[in-house]
């Protein structure tokens, strides 16, 4: 029998109202996902410490009573106190650490603190070398000599290190015409301790650097900066190998990289201006962070032509890329407490903001 015009028409409007209901549903499961990520824009109040005494603070760490450490071309670290005030941090130039321009330029970049916040690493993508800081002497010891540029580094609870090379690179001209136009000479390198010989376990990658562990160290992430994404690699903690699991998530030239309490990762992207959540529980993103404004927009736009196309595009990293952002920005760190995110770049500057 068929159906008559009056039970199709009830029939249509009971899967329309279905469609229309489950639709509200997403609408609300989308706001919980994201209600306790904030969208922070910039303003000059954020500026920290505000006088322009950091030099290339790419990366930090906090420390448990409130100050913070960052890294300085100048000096290797930099301490900062709560109420900005500041100094160098340990003895760098005793381990060799040299910064004499134009003919010695540094370039210290990634750091970590490590489990016990006892000791920081902290890695020189311009020469290669590692260094370990003891927090409360602050003596400071080569332990590593890397043949290219080391970018990032993290230290599990094994006490094992892991680090990245973004390219065949011994200085920081080579490093940025890697990204001028791309090689795929990065790399991820493991260390089963301070000091025995790395181990390669990830090449051909297109800039290799932020790195990071999800919180039970079962999972190692890894950005390529050139290539747009972040990729995940299983670990097994035992014996140290590692089985590449694929790309995890797709985010606009990722720099540095983080994973937060609540076990989202959380990605640097300098050539948006942009901080990003990656929430795996949910999948989906959430922009932390925007300093972009129009006028970077069209830089940026114009960054992705030239990648599209194979053009060289080192010219466009000017501040015209990141102004007013104090520099080009690089990672993130966030506060002992989580109530403050701090946002690194390669500017004089930090920024400060309230992450509530």
């Amino acid at each position: 029998m068929k159906p008559s015009i009056y039970s199709l028409f009830l029939f249509i409007f009971t899967i329309l109202s279905c469609d229309q209901q489950n639709s509200n549903n997403n609408i609300e499961v989308s706001e919980k996902i994201n209600e306790q990520l904030p969208y922070l824009t910039y303003n000059d109040s954020n500026l920290f410490p505000g006088d322009g005494s950091l030099l290339r603070a790419e990366d930090g760490v906090s420390l448990e009573d409130g100050r913070i450490i960052v890294v300085d071309q100048a000096k290797g670290l930099r301490l900062i106190e709560k109420d900005g005030s500041n100094r160098p941090f340990g003895d760098f130039s005793t381990a060799g650490f040299l910064h004499l321009p134009p003919e010695q330029i540094a370039g210290p970049n990634g750091m970590t603190l490590e489990h016990d916040g006892k000791h920081i690493l902290m890695s020189d993508v311009a020469d290669g070398k590692i260094y370990r800081i003891n927090v409360a002497t602050e003596k400071v010891e080569m332990i590593y000599d890397h043949p290219y540029g080391v970018n990032t580094i993290y230290r599990d609870k094994t006490g094992a290190l892991w680090f990245s090379q973004s390219a065949e690179s011994i200085n920081l001209g080579e490093m940025f015409q890697a990204a001028n136009l791309p090689v795929p000479t990065g790399a991820v390198f493991r260390m089963n301790n301070l000091k025995s010989t790395p181990v390669k376990i990830l090449d051909s990658l297109y800039f290799s650097n932020g790195i990071t562990m999800d919180k039970d160290e079962k999972y190692l992430f890894v950005a390529e900066t050139m290539m747009d994404r972040v990729h995940k690699l299983e670990v097994d903690n035992k014996t140290g190998g590692v089985d590449y699991i694929g790309v995890v998530a797709n985010v606009g030239t990722p720099d540095n990289l983080l994973i937060d309490k609540e076990g989202r990762l959380i990605v640097a992207s300098p050539l948006y201006n942009q901080v990003v959540a990656v929430d795996f529980k949910n999948h989906s993103q959430h922009i932390i962070f925007d300093g972009s404004t129009k006028d970077n927009l069209k830089i940026t736009n114009e960054w992705n032509r030239r990648s599209h196309l194979g053009m060289e595009r080192l010219e466009l990293l000017s501040p015209d890329l990141f102004s007013p952002l104090p520099g080009l920005l690089t990672g993130m760190f966030y506060s002992n407490d989580g109530q403050t995110l701090y946002i690194a770049n390669l500017g004089n500057d930090l920024l400060k903001l309230d992450h509530k």
